[in-house]
């Protein structure tokens, strides 16, 4: 019996299997939607004037130092109390006095040595003047130099005039037992004090001008480019010399100071192709509303440079590794162009070429993005 019913029971399967494949063969799979455009950022290019700034650091140093020597030797009698590290002086001020005691008497003697030698000249002129008219009585013809005592008027003229040098000598001398200020400025050391002997040549102290601070900013050779400066070493003129911002964290906030840009060093440096840029900075003598530049000060400076006229500012989000960036076309599609970069800042670039006025740029960074691609612009 139940191998009769087998071979119906196998062809109802089949039709039951044969109706389910006919059903499934009437479902329509749902439409496949294209993805949406994605959004992106964009900015509307619009040339402007950029005046380029040059970023570097120093440190501040005084633009004269100055060591003081003793040029005699001696007791030091009197210290001001200004030659101390630290404290300001004016030009011609005196700092310290030497015991000129044995100064004053060789000054005197060479005194007198040039009184003795001035009378031994005048008699030597008379007694030439009496030796020439005696000749002449004679009329024995022209009379040699030492029948007319020529040679001893040389040789007593000559000794006045050793006598008026050895014054001079010890005079001057005398007067360098002051030891004065050259100039206006702040003392750095001191060596010596009172009852303190020293000897010629001795170091005393030394100080340097507050009234004018020196920085030296080292900047890359490329941007030079920027900079309206000669290269020869000489001082700029005033027209030629750019103003330089610098600022520092001192006395407890943010200080800033403005000078100019005095000269170039010449010499780039081989390995880190940098160059060296001295700027000046005037210093108030008496601190009123502005503290003065310390020296020794780390500080950040800024140089201003040349204008560069309808150059683009291209944020750096914008820009890829290889200085390209995307434009969105009329069909809103992305178009990749590569550009010139002027000069890099940390958040943006100038560059000029290959863009144009009242393009859209997208600043959105992109991981992947082709020529073609549509976008959906978002403008900022």
């Amino acid at each position: 019996m139940i191998n009769k019913l087998k071979p119906i029971f196998i062809l109802s399967v089949a039709v039951v299997v044969s109706y389910i494949l006919w059903l499934l063969g009437q479902v329509q799979p749902d439409p496949v939607e294209d993805a949406p455009a994605p959004d992106v950022i964009v900015q509307i290019l619009t040339p402007e004037d950029i005046q380029v700034t040059i970023n570097s650091t120093g440190t501040t140093k005084p633009l004269t130092q100055t060591v003081l020597n003793a040029e005699v030797g001696g007791e030091v009698i009197y210290r001001s109390k200004k030659f101390s590290e630290g404290s300001s002086v004016l030009a011609g001020e005196i700092l310290a006095k030497i015991d000129d005691t044995d100064l004053q008497l060789q000054y005197k003697s060479a005194l007198l040595q040039l009184a003795n030698a001035e009378v031994q000249y005048s008699l030597q002129v008379a007694e030439s003047e009496v030796a020439k008219e005696a000749w002449d009585k004679l009329g024995k013809g022209k009379g040699s130099d030492l029948a007319l005592k020529k040679p001893q008027l040389k040789q007593t003229e000559a000794l006045m005039e050793v006598a008026k040098a050895q014054v001079n000598s010890a005079k001057k001398k005398l007067n360098k037992t002051e030891i004065v200020a050259p100039y206006a400025g702040r003392i750095q050391s001191s060596n010596i004090d009172i009852g303190t002997t020293i000897v010629p040549g001795q170091p005393l102290g030394a100080m340097y001008t507050s009234s004018e601070i020196e920085v030296t900013l080292s900047v890359k050779d490329n941007d030079l480019q920027f900079l309206s400066i000669p290269m020869d070493g000489r001082k700029l003129n005033p027209s030629e010399q750019a103003k330089v911002s610098i600022k520092s964290f001192y006395k407890g906030r943010n200080q800033t100071w403005e000078g100019k840009l005095e000269r170039v060093d010449g010499v780039i440096d081989p390995i880190t192709r940098m160059i060296n840029l001295i700027a000046v900075f005037k210093n108030d003598f008496i601190e009123t509303d502005k503290p003065s530049l310390p020296i020794g000060l780390f500080v950040e400076a800024q140089i201003d440079g040349i204008i560069l006229k309808n150059v683009f500012r291209v944020p750096v989000n914008a820009i890829s590794e290889n200085n390209e960036v995307f434009i969105i076309d009329k069909n809103n599609q992305l178009q990749s162009r590569s550009i010139l970069v002027l000069k890099k800042y940390n958040e943006f670039v100038i560059a000029k070429d290959n863009l144009k006025a009242g393009e859209r740029l997208v600043i959105t960074k992109l991981s992947t993005a082709s020529n073609g691609i549509t976008v959906n612009p978002i403008y900022q």
